[in-house]
């Protein structure tokens, strides 16, 4: 059996955001809006613009903090007793994902507006939710993808390229984890529709990304500009929108996870983190110098190569590590990734990883 889970329509487009009222339809009449402080600010004015010329009644809910149920049972019971017909989550990956939970709890639909490209929470029916505090809790699988996902990539475009760096190197993780293990011959169709479309955005993204990101520290939107925000949100996202007897099984997005039980992480943004944990898993994978400096090469490019003390982790290091490890095989005890490997592995190949990408910068220091 497959399970597909996907919106019923992607809206990618500059200006897409005066759209929304239009798009939720003529029978809609109320909607709760979560967003964040940043978030509202930017789309304010036009989203209650749009929501007036439909004559659609809006509620408010400000979002912050971190995703957890709690938060995600208020947006419930608040669209619940106002009778509202969509929750719309604008904002980044936290206020998306407790707008997905909200939904799914109340059983209405979800309209997603994603202000940065930093992941695929936009598309996917999975949200990562949290202690209060920001440590990972649990995954939530709700029933269904948002049902409409609008892209304004002019709002896109404007934010901080940290988080279109973040969202590129997210990503990439696609392509490295769902290739884990990979048998085309014994691979069920689902599975192999997963692999190449991580394949697909894999490809584009490391021929076109390093000229976005500078089109977007110019402000520049063009084509490509668009196709990226499209590899970030609608192919990175359509990788786990078809589940069958198997999930792919990489390293980078558990590390991501597991980390987050240290304070100092929580600052790093989800695809900084994912980044590192690509070049440990392929430490882990036992791959050859030359490719793991190659991986370490691309990243660089794109400027998403980390160093441990830029993730957050320094001090007694052995010990957060350890405790990380640790994390890691109590919650992820299948990973293809660790192969049996044991929390000692798991540890040397942080290590080790750090290690290439220092090495790496020393000898291009100059470059």
């Amino acid at each position: 059996m497959i399970n597909v889970k996907t919106p019923e329509l992607y809206v990618s487009e500059p200006g897409a955001i005066h759209l929304l009222g239009t798009l939720m339809g003529k029978a809609a009449a109320k909607a709760v809006v979560v967003w964040s402080e940043t978030a509202k600010k930017v789309t304010q004015k036009d989203v209650c613009k749009s929501f007036e010329n439909q004559g659609i009644t809006m509620i408010q809910y400000e979002f912050a903090g971190y995703p957890n149920i709690d938060t995600a049972s208020a947006i419930a019971i608040l669209a619940l007793n106002n009778g509202v017909d969509f929750i719309v989550g604008i904002g980044g990956g936290r206020v998306l994902d407790t707008s997905k939970a909200g939904g799914d709890i109340a059983n209405i639909p979800v309209i997603a507006v994603p202000t940065i490209a930093a992941t695929c929470a936009a598309w996917a029916a999975l949200s990562v939710m949290y202690t209060k505090e920001g440590n990972f809790d649990h995954f939530r699988a709700n029933r269904r993808s948002p049902e409409i996902v609008v892209a304004d990539t002019t709002i896109l475009a404007q934010a901080p390229v940290r988080y279109l760096k973040a969202g590129i190197a997210d990503t990439l993780a696609k392509w490295y984890e769902t290739s884990v293990g990979y048998d085309v011959k014994n691979s069920s169709l689902s599975y192999m529709n997963s692999v190449n479309g991580a394949r697909l955005a894999y490809d584009f993204l490391l021929e076109k990304a390093e000229k976005v990101i500078r089109n977007f520290e110019a402000g520049i939107i063009d084509e490509n500009s668009v196709r990226t925000i499209d590899a970030i949100i609608f192919l990175a996202g359509n990788v786990g929108s078809y589940v069958g007897e198997k999930a792919y099984s990489g390293f980078a997005h558990p590390f991501y996870h597991s980390s987050r039980i240290i304070r100092e992480t929580r600052n790093k943004l989800h695809g900084e983190i994912v980044a590192f944990g690509l070049i440990v898993q392929a430490v882990l994978e036992e791959k050859k110098e030359k490719e793991l400096l190659e991986i370490v090469e691309q990243f660089s490019r794109l400027e998403v190569a980390f160093t441990l003390e830029e993730i957050g982790l320094t001090e007694a290091l052995e010990d957060k590590l350890n405790t990380i490890s640790e994390r890691i095989n109590e919650i992820f005890p299948e990973l293809n990734a660790l192969s049996g490997k044991k929390k000692e592995a798991v540890v040397e190949a942080v290590y080790l990883a750090d290690e290439y990408v220092k090495r790496f910068r020393e000898g291009h220091k100059d470059d």
